[in-house]
């Protein structure tokens, strides 16, 4: 699984750093530049901001029922493909748009925690600050069956679209929630999956049964 991760994260850098060049040797050219203006600085955040992502990729091989997963992350800052992490069993992750998710576990978002450093009312530093918040943070679950590992993973995401859809930002994730899952004993299962008719069925794009 490793070589398949190593695989996919070269095949990738080499069509996103193709497909759009244009953009990447923007990026590198102002990264390059000994000075940026204001615009040119609000330029590079705005294509790094656009332009980075990343992916996970799991599963197991026929021959071996050992499942691994790894994250595979990319931005046009990187002259080279990051590294892929491999993702250790039991551990949670959360990309995209994690704020409510991580209100909801720690109390705080990165953003907050961000402005409580920066506000200039906080004496102490950054690691001060993550021992004041994490002993009182929502313990998550490390273990759990197939069906309730389910349940936290729908749980997870269906609060964050519903917050960002009422909220004053941008609508960056919503709609139904679309849930799969691969286990060591068949390939590829969907939990829930969009109907055909979601778009144009009766009751609009129901995401339920």
């Amino acid at each position: 699984m490793q070589d398949v991760a190593d695989r996919w994260n070269a095949f990738f850098w080499h069509a996103y750093t193709t497909h759009l060049s244009a953009m990447y040797q923007r990026v590198q050219t102002l990264l390059g530049q000994p000075s940026r203006t204001p615009d040119e600085d609000n330029e590079l955040r705005f294509l790094v901001r656009s332009f980075s992502g990343g992916f996970c990729l799991g599963g197991n091989l026929l021959n071996d029922r050992s499942p691994f997963a790894f994250e595979i992350r990319y931005d046009p800052t990187r002259t080279a493909p990051q590294p892929v992490l491999s993702l250790q069993i039991g551990s949670s992750n959360f990309w995209g748009c994690p704020n409510l998710i991580e209100r909801l576990l720690y109390g705080l978002d990165e953003g907050v925690f961000n402005a409580i450093l920066q506000s200039g009312r906080w004496t102490g530093t950054p690691n001060d600050l993550a021992a004041l918040v994490m002993p009182h943070r929502l313990a998550q679950p490390l273990d759990l069956p197939i069906r309730e590992a389910i349940d936290w993973v729908y749980t997870s995401i269906y609060p964050t679209n519903q917050a960002m859809k009422f909220s004053h930002l941008a609508p960056v994730c919503g709609g139904p929630v679309e849930v799969a899952v691969i286990t060591t004993d068949r390939p590829f299962r969907w939990v829930r999956h969009k109907r055909l008719d979601a778009a144009i069925g009766p009751y609009g794009n129901f995401d339920g049964y």
